[in-house]
């Protein structure tokens, strides 16, 4: 008799595979220095004080036992006290959750705030792990073009464009600023347009601001920040991005108390609580890092501005985070998009990230991070792009 086992979940067959593997094929028959700009990273170390090996864990019995819910409670402080006056948001006590990266802060945030059949609203170009997230508890994404036309039409009222994706079975909008592919910071006027749509439709807003601490050209603004939007806002934030420490997986998310307490829930079913040790690293680099991000802040923006001279793509200027969006659709593209011509640069040994991930309308796109790889490599890797194209 033949046993046939029940299929997997839907979410799990439907997630893609990893966005690199044809390239990873292609970068198999390289044999020289390989260049990684494919992933959001640093080339930094992570400030002095928040290094592992700086941290005075000697036989710390705290150490080996579970941890608070919440998060370890001198952390929850002092994020409770930077999101009040950094971010100017009016945080309770009680509005914080200490994550496991900005990666399951959002994942828990679609967990409390959203149901199967639900749908989000995805401002994209996107992070591109959101889709997958939303997908995995079965809520619908509905992709809107949004900062592209922005950087397209200065001065573009963009109520409009979201709006119209709003439908009966909306419940959230996801934005992120500094955006995570393309670099665009959301200033006051283009966030009010978001908060109309999301008063006016009773939504949650989920905001992405993991770049916070590196905009090079206009200030951040949190959106929760503005008035009423601090009772529908959940904001994301990462040690990863702001301090060079992605290994550690520490991330948070702040917002109205009772809709933090559901957070908590997805989190305490899920990892129960962050390590302990870790969260002691990411609150040494949250009090003395201050120089770091000054320099790193100099440092990016540096290597942004050369990565853009070097390039014979042209591109816009991002006014924050560290990527650089490319238009590769006069450069070979087909009907998989830029996926011919990255498998090229991938067999010169560079990597970049394909542009369907951050969105559909964005096949023809690829990312670069101009932060991955010390200023050297970033301009033998653009050298090696600019031959192959």
């Amino acid at each position: 008799m033949i046993v046939t086992f029940p299929r997997l979940s839907v979410a799990a067959e439907s997630l893609p595979l990893s966005i690199f593997a044809r390239l990873y094929e292609k970068l198999a028959g390289f044999a020289g220095d390989v260049i990684p700009l494919q992933i959001g990273d640093t080339y930094l170390m992570p400030p002095p004080a928040g290094r592992l090996a700086q941290q005075p864990y000697a036989d710390d019995r705290d150490l080996y036992a579970y941890g608070p819910a919440p998060g370890w409670a001198p952390l929850v402080a002092a994020l409770t006290e930077k999101v009040r006056t950094h971010n100017r948001i009016p945080v309770e006590d009680g509005g914080i959750q200490v994550t496991a990266g900005a990666t399951h802060a959002l994942a828990c945030s679609v967990g409390a705030l959203l149901d199967p059949g639900d749908e989000i609203i995805l401002l994209t170009p996107h992070w591109p792990l959101i889709r997958g997230i939303a997908q995995s508890r079965s809520v619908v994404s509905i992709e809107v073009p949004f900062s592209q036309m922005l950087l397209a039409e200065p001065g573009l009222d963009p109520y409009p464009l979201i709006a119209r994706a709003v439908s009966a079975r909306t419940r959230a909008i996801y934005v992120c600023t500094p955006n995570n592919p393309d670099g665009l910071v959301l200033d006051e006027a283009a966030l009010a347009a978001i908060v109309r749509v999301a008063e006016r439709a009773g939504l949650w807003v989920l905001s992405d601001e993991v770049y916070e601490h590196y905009t090079y050209d206009k200030p951040h603004v949190s959106i929760a920040s503005l008035p009423g939007m601090a009772a529908r806002t959940l904001t994301v934030g990462s040690f990863s991005k702001s301090y060079g420490q992605a290994g550690l997986r520490v991330g948070y998310v702040a917002g109205p108390r009772p809709v933090i307490e559901a957070v908590r829930k997805m989190s305490n079913h899920s990892i129960y609580n962050v390590p302990h040790a870790l969260q002691r690293a990411a609150l040494a680099a949250l009090r003395e890092g201050s120089g770091f991000l000054d320099d790193a802040r100099t440092r990016y923006r540096q290597a942004r501005d050369r990565a853009i001279a070097a390039l014979a793509v042209p591109v816009r200027v991002p006014e924050g985070s560290t990527y650089l969006f490319l238009d590769l659709a006069g450069h070979g593209c087909n009907a998989d998009g830029c996926l011919p011509v990255l498998e090229r640069i991938a067999a010169a040994g560079v990597l970049l990230a394909p542009g369907s991930p951050f969105g559909l309308a964005y096949a023809d796109w690829a990312r670069l991070c101009f932060t991955a790889v010390a200023e050297d490599r970033l301009l033998e890797g653009i050298d090696r792009i600019n031959r192959v194209l």
